[in-house]
């Protein structure tokens, strides 16, 4: 079953936002306001976005997993809230953007410092085995098979990585169906056109979050 929010007006979206048991600590809320970050990524939309995913994960992932990757991280402002939630080892913040890798591990300097809690990485998502990530990282090579796999970027890049993902990787995704914003290379233009594009045998949450700019698909489960 398919479940779906409508959120009418920006107004809807800051009241639904607020009803939800996400907790913003201070220190996120003045890191957020520093002039380095891209603005966009605290916009209502974004904000809303990642609060839908971690309401409808945290009931999902509710036993330890050793390492968690982020493709097309951006600046990794859903970090703070996996690391205060779930038993992580490390998150791994992938994205083809030096910068936002830059920006990324000064927005997660706290995880970055204690052991790589997190850690950014420079990479083409679609150049790697999503089952079998291997990458250069602060003068490291890492390889990985991580336990959790969370795309919230699905738009900005081809399937490859879904495609050579494994049966035991827990799969986060979301996409939207805006071709207007730079970047949107692979939109969806419904919640039927998602699951066709990145079919998966279990599906454990399917749902679309309507708001005023585009409507935002999520699917989480197993190939």
């Amino acid at each position: 079953m398919t479940m779906q929010i409508t959120l009418n007006n920006w107004d809807a979206v800051r009241e639904w936002v607020d009803s939800l048991p996400i907790c913003i600590a201070p220190s996120y809320l003045a890191e957020s306001s520093d002039a380095m970050y891209p603005s966009d990524a605290f916009s209502l939309g974004q904000l809303a976005s990642k609060a839908w995913l971690l309401k409808e994960l945290y009931p999902i992932a509710t036993h330890p997993i050793q390492d968690w990757v982020i493709l097309g991280s951006w600046i990794g402002t859903l970090v703070p809230f996996l690391h205060k939630k779930f038993i992580i080892n490390r998150i791994y913040g992938l994205d083809a953007d030096p910068l936002a890798v830059e920006l990324s591990e000064h927005f997660n300097r706290q995880y970055v410092e204690n052991s790589w809690k997190f850690k950014g990485v420079v990479a083409d998502v679609s150049t790697l085995y999503t089952c079998d990530m291997e990458f250069f990282t602060g003068g490291e090579l890492i390889q990985t098979k991580p336990g959790v796999v969370i795309n919230t970027s699905c738009e900005h890049m081809d399937t490859q990585w879904f495609d050579s993902a494994s049966n035991d990787q827990l799969i986060v995704m979301q996409t939207n169906n805006n071709s207007k914003f730079d970047g949107h290379i692979n939109v969806c233009d419904s919640i039927m056109q998602m699951v066709e594009r990145y079919p998966m045998d279990t599906v454990l949450f399917k749902g679309e979050l309507v708001m005023p700019s585009y409507t935002r698909y999520m699917q989480i489960g197993y190939k």
